[in-house]
């Protein structure tokens, strides 16, 4: 958390608001996602070709006052605010930066702010220490949900190579991108169906394309008109049922509630306003109605309206979630209803996450009926093809 308070003032931060950190499942547990971004979706970088052993640089870590790489070679220390700009770290073995060991090579970028802590590491390498942190560690009737896993993230690495360079690096290795841990929580069966889609990625006429995922859809996906960005072709809503059930159905978040006092949601939507980015910010001190005004095309909420005893608000596409921020922890999704009774009102939703793209939870459903990550992968991403 420390690390996060520091970022606004070493980098000015531009990630895409991806999977909103959609904390872990139980039947087994998918970690946190893509999508699921925690701000603002970046500019689309330009296609480029691939390289199988294209390096990525992954910010790994942000220090405010000093860092240490421990090498095989060496131990190497670093303060902020000396020989400021990039310094390149060789290295013929796997170091360790904090608790975590990590292949690939290193660079620190050395501001008046502090330290960026970059991973620069093979794509392939990346993904061993990405898909088991994104879907889970799963069992081998899942193998094919690995793969597609590895090819979606695999895609959206490439996607976004180049993306951050006012940063220092290409990617964070957190929920503002994807979760990577270096060695940690490699999983052997998550190797294999990497190695086996080495090389592949998605692509829509001839481009890379902009690969989202999340955990549970509830049903249906979204379009990325949710983050307020012009439609995709790739990234329509779809339907995730088949014969009168959902592919996502066994995740915890397939239908969840929360209820809220009007007190507290009067305390709640003072302090979350801002971060919500409602379109008028003002004191009030009762809520009279909140409504749904307007709706995606997959069915999640547009807009919602708050009347209050002076005057009415509106919050728009996924940082309605922020509206309701309590404990730190966002709404679960978009795909819900809310409903008054008395003092309280109840939200009833399903799914988790911003919902586009590939439903990580209905892929590990649909691997268990016998479908290819092939045949998964152009369920959720419409149209594209998958190539080397």
């Amino acid at each position: 958390m420390q690390f996060l308070l520091l970022l606004p003032l070493i980098f000015a931060a531009c990630a895409p608001l991806r999977p909103l950190g959609p904390v872990s499942e139980t039947q087994p547990v998918p970690t946190p996602v893509a999508t699921e971004p925690v701000q603002e979706p970046v500019p689309e970088p330009q296609a480029r070709d691939l390289d199988p052993g294209q390096i990525i640089n992954v910010g790994v870590g942000f220090e405010k006052d000093s860092a240490a790489i421990e090498c095989p070679e060496q131990k190497w220390q670093f303060k902020a605010r000396e020989n400021l700009g990039r310094i390149e770290v060789e290295t013929k073995g796997e170091c360790k930066y904090g608790e975590k060991t990590y292949r690939g090579g290193w660079a620190v970028l050395s501001t008046d702010s502090g330290l960026a802590i970059i991973n620069a590491v093979p794509i392939e390498d990346y993904l061993k220490g990405l898909v088991p942190h994104e879907i889970g560690k799963l069992k081998p009737e899942e193998i094919e949900a690995l793969k597609a896993q590895a090819v979606a993230a695999r895609t959206y690495a490439y996607r976004h190579i180049g993306s951050r360079k006012s940063q220092g690096f290409d990617i964070y290795a957190d929920v503002r991108d994807q979760v990577y841990n270096g060695k940690e929580g490699e999983d052997s069966l998550a190797n294999i169906a990497i190695m086996a889609t080495a090389g592949l990625v998605l692509k829509y006429e001839g481009n890379t394309i902009e690969a989202y995922y999340h955990s549970t859809c509830g049903g249906k996906t979204e379009s990325a008109e949710i983050w307020g960005q012009e439609g995709k072709p790739y990234l329509q809503p779809v339907s995730d049922s088949a014969e009168g059930r959902v592919f996502c159905e066994l995740s915890r978040y397939m239908k969840w509630e929360e209820k809220y006092s009007r007190a507290e949601l009067v305390e709640m939507f003072q302090k979350n306003a801002a971060d919500a980015r409602a379109d008028k910010i003002f004191p009030f001190s009762k809520i009279q109605q909140i409504s749904i005004t307007e709706r995606f095309p997959g069915g999640r909420v547009k807009k919602l309206a708050v009347s209050t005893d002076k005057g009415s608000f509106e919050v728009f596409g996924d940082r309605t979630r922020r509206l309701f921020t309590r404990e730190g922890k966002f709404l679960p999704g978009l795909f819900f209803d809310i409903s008054q009774s008395g003092d309280t009102f109840t939200i009833t939703g399903s799914g988790y996450g911003h919902g586009i793209g590939m439903c990580q939870m209905g892929t590990r459903a649909r691997a268990r009926e016998g479908q290819t990550f092939e045949e998964i992968l152009k369920v959720y991403y419409t149209g594209v093809s998958i190539e080397k």
